[in-house]
């Protein structure tokens, strides 16, 4: 399955132009992915401004610490995702990791007094849930 991920607000909190914080669980999650055979494609809004954050970005994914498979390919533009359903992820063999997703589970940023990110807790049970982790 395609796995369209997004950075900012999903891996990391909110923070342009900088990184923020990592987002707890992120990581091992999208690791335990590439474990299964899924491929992973950068979706960020990063890759329109043409600024280098998408290459920050993708220096941060891909930092040896982060023990990621590397990631190489993105979206030249920022793709809108669908709807966080598994149901149509696997009709459609692709899912948006994003959270700007409808229905995707997000929670409170843990370090920003404000926003939301991703809750990768709750993803993780729902990709398992349907067979894919």
């Amino acid at each position: 399955m395609t796995i369209y991920l997004d950075f900012d607000g999903t891996v990391v909190e909110h923070h342009y132009p900088a990184i923020g914080a990592e987002n707890p669980h992120a990581l091992r999650v999208i690791r335990a992915l590439q474990d299964q055979g899924h491929s992973v494609i950068l979706n960020t809004y990063r890759a329109d401004l043409n600024d280098g954050s998408l290459e920050e970005s993708l220096a941060y994914l891909n930092d040896p610490e982060r023990n990621l498979l590397p990631i190489t390919q993105h979206t030249p533009l920022k793709i809108h995702p669908g709807p966080f359903d598994l149901n149509e992820a696997i009709r459609f063999n692709k899912v948006f990791l994003d959270d700007i997703a409808e229905s995707i589970p997000l929670i409170p940023n843990r370090v920003l007094d404000h926003g939301l990110m991703v809750d990768w807790v709750s993803v993780e049970l729902e990709l398992q849930k349907f067979g894919l982790l």
